[in-house]
């Protein structure tokens, strides 16, 4: 994403345009990046085919209210964000016959529901692009190896998937309403079908109001793990009611996530990164933390000229337990923070 990017969603915000749309609006330029995993450009599942998951959840700061939109497995469909984004607009018309509205739609049923609500199919290989097309080549010739391998009883050595990048964001509109998206094409090389923490509600993205203050979470990172420790909804309501972001994202980032109980018969490394907005009156206090290489990050107000951006290295040492947990996980986990400002 350019700077002039971050300019035009804060104009958005400037014209009173609510914080869904702005947020819709800054995912779908990630979305149509080719450098990105999410939507034109995503990595290649193992039929080699783009398969894309999107969700967003917003929060209204008068009624304190929270809708979630999510959808997995798109396959025809350039901005899948879109189609999330639909499914929150329609959770608010009348409930013909009392059904209730869905929160997740997935695959053929997501592409139904997204062109009656009049969005436009594309075909699937519009979605491919010559870098994602030459990485699943290379990946798909590196597992044919590997399967040789096994079968020949040999012993491997276990890389960590390549690319498992999320796309978020996270804006908050002149009303205080909150929204919190994120898109992503999943892990390379998985299996069709597979759904990752995206349109998972509570993993893939969270907002929520108090009566003080507000609080939006974004993740990243190997969805099963963030699935497993629902942790977006965990970071999100625990800041919520006890502030001081900084700390309890620490706190729970080592004892929720990277040695929590429910990976403990996961041996892989804890790959996550989460962006945590916390917000009252007149500033954000932004915070990210990470397991991963690296996390690069972007913010700006409707009151700055231009955008602050961040790429961040994991240069940090493991991170242990802080709970008296017992775990022998080696993860390190890189943190940063920022406050910006709402008002001059």
């Amino acid at each position: 994403m350019t700077l002039s990017s971050f300019s035009q969603g804060t104009a958005m915000l400037q014209e009173g345009r609510s914080a869904l749309d702005a947020a819709c609006e800054m995912v779908c330029m990630l979305e149509d990046s080719p450098l990105t995993n999410a939507g034109f450009g995503s990595n290649l599942n193992d039929n080699g085919d783009v398969e894309c998951d999107a969700g967003i959840m917003l929060s209204s700061k008068e009624g304190k209210n929270t809708r979630f939109g999510g959808v997995s497995s798109l396959a025809s469909i350039k901005n899948p964000v879109l189609v999330a984004k639909e499914i929150i607009l329609y959770q608010d018309e009348p409930r013909l016959l009392g059904r209730t509205p869905p929160l997740i739609l997935v695959g053929e049923g997501a592409s139904c529901f997204a062109k009656k609500r009049g969005l436009k199919l594309v075909q699937n290989k519009t979605l491919k692009s010559e870098r994602a097309i030459k990485k699943y080549k290379k990946y798909k010739e590196r597992l044919e190896i590997s399967k040789k391998a096994v079968l020949a009883g040999l012993k491997i050595t276990i890389q960590p998937n390549p690319s498992q990048d999320t796309v978020g964001v996270i804006c908050i509109d002149k009303n205080g309403d909150i929204a919190s998206a994120a898109s992503s094409g999943g892990i390379a090389l998985k299996l069709p079908g597979r759904i990752g923490q995206v349109p998972v509600y509570g993993c893939g993205c969270w907002a929520q109001h108090s009566k003080s203050a507000g609080i939006a979470v974004s993740t990243s990172g190997c969805g099963e793990q963030l699935i497993q420790t629902t942790l977006a909804k965990t970071l999100g309501q625990t800041i919520l009611d006890h502030g001081d972001p900084a700390f309890h994202l620490k706190e729970l980032m080592c004892n929720q996530f990277i040695h929590s109980q429910m990976l403990s018969d996961d041996s892989y490394d804890r790959m996550g990164g989460v962006l945590v907005a916390y917000y009252n009156e007149d500033s954000v206090d932004f915070n990210m933390a990470f397991t991963t290489d690296s996390m690069v990050v972007g913010f700006m107000s409707t009151n700055y000229e231009k955008a602050t951006v961040r790429v961040s290295r994991n240069t940090s040492s493991i991170a242990p337990p802080t709970n008296g947990n017992d775990s022998l996980q080696s993860t390190r986990l890189t943190m940063e923070g920022f406050i910006v400002k709402l008002i001059n």
